[in-house]
C-alpha cells in the first residue's frame, strides 16, 4: 500500500465538496502561530482534528511482565499468550492490568489533550463556538492498541469530569476511530476494517451529528474502496470480535502448514471444551507420555502415522489451553515421569 492511512484520510477529507482545509485559509497574521485543527466541514458546522497513533507502547507491556516472570506463581504457556490470561494467574493481576492499561493508553490521552486545545482555538479564531468537535483517531499498525483498548479509553476520556461537574474535554463532541491493522471476524473470507464511532455526553443536536457521521463513514468507505457494514447493536466492544489483519491474511493463504490445518480443524470442533481445566491438563499429560519415547535418546521410534495422530491431538490440546489461558506448570507430571 503506497500512501499511509494518515495521508489517504487527509486526501479524502480535502476532496469533499463540503470541506475546508484550515491551513489553506487566508487567516490574519495574528493566528499564524495558533495550534488549530485540520478541517472544517458542512459550512463550518463541524471541526475535524486528525491524530495518528504512531508510538508503539508494546514495549511497556513486555517490561511490566518481565518484572513478574520470576515469581513462583507466574504461569507457563506454550507460544504467545494474551496478557489478560497471564495475569489471571497472579493474585495482583487486576492491579497490574490497570497499570498496563494506563501506560499503553497514554498516547490516546495525549491526542485528546492536544485535540481539545486545537478545536477550542479554531472555534475562537473562526468565531464558530457551536461547531461540533470531531476527533479522528487513526491506527494503522499499532497492534497493542486494539479496538477494545482504544474504545474503552476514549469512553473514559469523553466522560471525564472536572471538580465542578463539567466535562473536562469540552470541545470534543465525538470520536471516530479508524483501524487498518484489525479486521472484524466474519464467516466471509473477507477483510472488514473496523471503524468505531464513540459519542460524547454533550448536549448537542444528535440528529444533525448522526447525519454528518453517516455521510463521512459512507464516503470514506467509497474512497477507500472497502465494503461498509453499519451496526449500532454492539453494547460492548470486545477484542474477541476482531482479529489481527496479518493473522487473517495468513489464514486465507492457499498453502498452510499441517499444524495450522490442525488448529483450524479444532476451532471448528473444540471437543475438549466441555472438560474441566484439570481434565484438559490430564489429557495433555497422557498425550505427552505417549509421545515421549519418540524424543528420548534411548527411546523407541513410534510409527509415523501413529505419531502424526499424537501430534494432531497435542496441537488440539495446546489450542484449548491457549483458549482458556491454562498454566502448563499445573499439568500432572506423574503420568509421564
Amino acid at each position: 500500500m503506497g500512501s499511509s492511512l494518515n495521508e489517504r484520510f487527509k486526501a479524502f477529507v480535502s476532496q469533499l465538496p463540503f470541506s475546508e482545509v484550515i491551513d489553506d485559509l487566508d487567516l490574519s497574521a495574528e493566528f499564524d502561530k495558533e495550534k488549530r485543527a485540520d478541517f472544517l466541514i458542512e459550512n463550518r458546522r463541524a471541526i475535524i482534528e486528525l491524530k495518528s497513533l504512531e508510538s508503539d507502547p508494546e514495549y511497556k507491556i513486555h517490561a511490566e511482565i518481565e518484572k513478574h516472570r520470576k515469581r513462583e506463581e507466574f504461569p507457563l504457556f506454550y507460544g504467545d499468550m494474551e496478557v489478560c490470561k497471564i495475569l489471571k494467574h497472579l493474585p495482583d493481576g487486576k492491579q497490574i492490568q490497570r497499570t498496563l492499561f494506563r501506560n499503553i493508553s497514554r498516547s490516546i490521552e495525549q491526542s485528546f489533550r492536544k485535540a481539545d486545545k486545537q478545536i477550542k482555538a479554531t472555534k475562537q479564531i473562526l468565531s464558530c463556538p457551536d461547531s461540533f468537535g470531531f476527533l479522528v483517531l487513526l491506527n494503522q499498525d499499532i497492534s497493542i492498541l486494539s479496538p477494545e483498548v482504544i474504545s474503552h479509553k476514549v469512553s473514559q476520556l469523553l466522560t471525564k469530569m472536572d471538580k465542578d461537574g463539567s466535562l473536562h474535554y469540552k470541545n470534543i463532541t465525538i470520536v471516530w476511530i479508524i483501524f487498518e491493522n484489525f479486521s472484524l471476524k466474519s464467516k466471509r473470507r473477507a477483510i472488514i476494517l473496523p471503524s468505531v464511532v464513540v459519542d460524547g455526553p454533550s448536549d448537542v443536536d444528535q440528529i444533525e451529528l448522526s447525519r454528518i457521521i453517516e455521510i463521512l463513514t459512507r464516503k470514506w468507505a467509497e474512497f477507500d474502496n472497502m465494503p461498509l457494514y453499519v451496526t449500532s447493536n454492539i453494547t460492548r466492544i470486545s477484542d474477541s470480535d476482531f482479529v489481527h489483519r496479518s493473522k487473517l491474511e495468513k489464514e486465507h493463504s492457499k498453502v498452510k502448514p499441517r499444524y495450522e490445518l490442525w488448529r483450524q480443524q479444532y476451532r471448528q470442533n473444540p471437543y475438549l471444551r466441555s472438560l474441566s481445566d484439570e481434565a484438559v491438563l490430564m489429557h495433555g499429560s497422557k498425550l505427552f507420555h505417549l509421545m515421549l519415547p519418540n524424543f528420548l535418546k534411548n527411546g523407541h521410534d513410534i510409527p509415523f502415522h501413529i505419531m502424526a495422530q499424537y501430534m494432531e491431538g497435542w496441537t488440539h490440546f495446546l489450542e484449548e489451553t491457549n483458549f482458556r489461558g491454562l498454566n502448563l506448570k499445573k499439568m500432572p507430571k506423574g503420568e509421564f515421569s
